[in-house]
């Protein structure tokens, strides 16, 4: 594992590489991970950290970053206005993860609102082979509401009463100060995945009644958790969500996909002149 900045100087990226171990493929396997955002990301990065060391003893080049304001790469989160900054992120990464593997094309990983945030940047990469999502959000509404009202119910844990930034500009969830611009975004956000025609692999708990759609039969496949979602229990709130047994479910699903798409020829870029 290795550590490196990537981007421009005045805003770079912290990007953690897994190298591949073990098997040795003759077409390169390459995993992005895009992590969630606010305390979702501090509760998860342990648990993807892990998740990086499995896929890479199965000969997957990994890549997990920081984006734009967010853990150790540049700036802070109460100067990202728009969803495109953390999109473009993605973008470098991608580059970043094929220039340091070779590989031709790579999976997206995302976990709730990364997850999110993966699915726009697929729409409009031909080099992302195929996307994988980890309980992603799929109404954006919906899940400020969730994140506010645990940021109240944190708030009255207080012996004495205490507020927090809320006003035109910036709005504080659950110790992060965001953009009102950026919560806006997000709040519009809704995901359709049948707009995004590569192999797909959706992970979700079995409260959650979703039902996803691709536009190709076949390319789609949901894995359900039977474990209850922990993502809005305060209890849990500083907890990694450390799940062994769905995390070797995952590790082999992706595996299978990998095999999928080398089968029919998908780690290789298919457009001309690309």
């Amino acid at each position: 594992m290795s550590q490196k900045f990537i981007g421009q100087p005045e805003t770079q990226l912290l990007s953690v590489y897994h190298p591949r171990r073990g098997k040795n493929f003759d077409k390169v396997r390459a995993v992005l991970i895009c992590a969630p955002i606010g305390q979702e990301y501090i509760r998860t990065h342990w648990s993807l950290r892990l998740l990086a060391n499995q896929l890479a003893r199965k000969g997957v080049h990994v890549l997990r970053f920081d984006y734009s304001g967010v853990g150790d790469s540049a700036g802070s989160i109460q100067q990202i206005a728009s969803l495109d900054q953390w999109t473009s992120d993605i973008e470098i990464a991608i580059d970043e993860l094929k220039k340091i593997s070779g590989a031709e094309t790579v999976m997206l990983l995302g976990q709730r609102f990364g997850a999110s945030l993966a699915v726009q940047v697929t729409r409009r990469r031909p080099d992302v082979n195929s996307l994988v999502c980890l309980e992603p959000v799929v109404d954006g509404a919906a899940y400020l509401d969730q994140l506010r009202k645990m940021h109240s119910r944190m708030l009255d844990l207080w012996v004495c009463k205490m507020e927090t930034p809320d006003d035109q500009h910036f709005e504080e969830i659950l110790g992060s100060q965001f953009r009102r611009t950026l919560l806006n975004e997000i709040e519009n956000t809704v995901l359709d995945f049948s707009t995004v025609i590569q192999p797909q692999l959706i992970v979700e708990t079995m409260a959650n009644e979703q039902q996803f759609l691709h536009p190709v039969d076949g390319l789609l496949k949901v894995i359900r958790d039977d474990r209850p979602s922990s993502w809005t229990d305060l209890r849990e709130l500083e907890t990694a969500l450390l799940r062994p047994i769905m995390t070797r479910t995952i590790v082999k699903t992706i595996d299978d996909m990998f095999e999928r798409l080398n089968r029919f020829n998908a780690l290789e870029l298919q457009m001309a002149g690309v």
